[in-house]
């Protein structure tokens, strides 16, 4: 059994890396929870390879990566948490920036709607994945 703070990091990473499926092969899916809307333009249809590229098998494999190298029983923690670092500091960064956008963006974002939502849960995730990292003594 995984110390605490490594299953806290399992969990989050495979719920990112479960949304990364999800939009993998479900891309209209990803849009509705991303609320973003295909150009109207009929000229530029789609958008959908956008969709299962970045909200699907970038956030699937990149956390998949870092799952499989946080369950290597040969690596030292302090290696794992080079794998762990820029995932975190990913969604920590998502989560600060679209703080600053409800601060600054105000009818650029139409409503404010899931973003006060959004914020911790992408806080979290990012502090949930470095987990393993606060375990680590001097």
């Amino acid at each position: 059994m995984p110390p605490i703070l490594e299953l806290i990091a399992i969990i989050a990473l495979g719920f990112c890396a479960a949304l990364g499926l999800g939009a993998l092969f479900a891309p209209k899916w990803a849009a509705g929870v991303v609320r973003l809307v295909a150009d109207p333009d009929p000229e530029k249809p789609g958008g959908f390879s956008e969709f299962r590229a970045t909200y699907g098998g970038l956030l699937l494999l990149i956390h998949l990566t870092v799952l499989i190298i946080l369950l290597q029983g040969e690596l030292g923690l302090q290696y794992k948490v080079f794998a762990l670092l820029p995932v975190a500091m990913g969604w920590i960064g998502a989560g600060l920036g679209r703080l600053l956008s409800l601060l600054l963006d105000g009818k650029e974002n139409r409503e404010n709607g899931l973003i006060p939502v959004w914020i911790p849960l992408e806080l979290a995730l990012g502090f949930a994945i470095l987990a393993p990292a606060f375990g680590l003594s001097s």
